[in-house]
């Protein structure tokens, strides 16, 4: 759980998401891709 785990909850929205992943040192930047997660999720529920 420590090298690519996130959880966000937003009560106004009615969200709670939890991302797992194993990304370790695999990507050159793993923040990255839990941010871009996190914004296709609001993309999404705008839509």
């Amino acid at each position: 759980g420590g090298t690519g785990t996130s959880t966000y909850a937003d009560p106004e929205n009615q969200l709670i998401g939890i991302l797992l992943t194993q990304l370790g040192s695999s990507v050159p930047d793993p923040m990255h891709l839990m941010l871009d997660f996190w914004t296709t999720v609001y993309q999404a529920i705008e839509d």
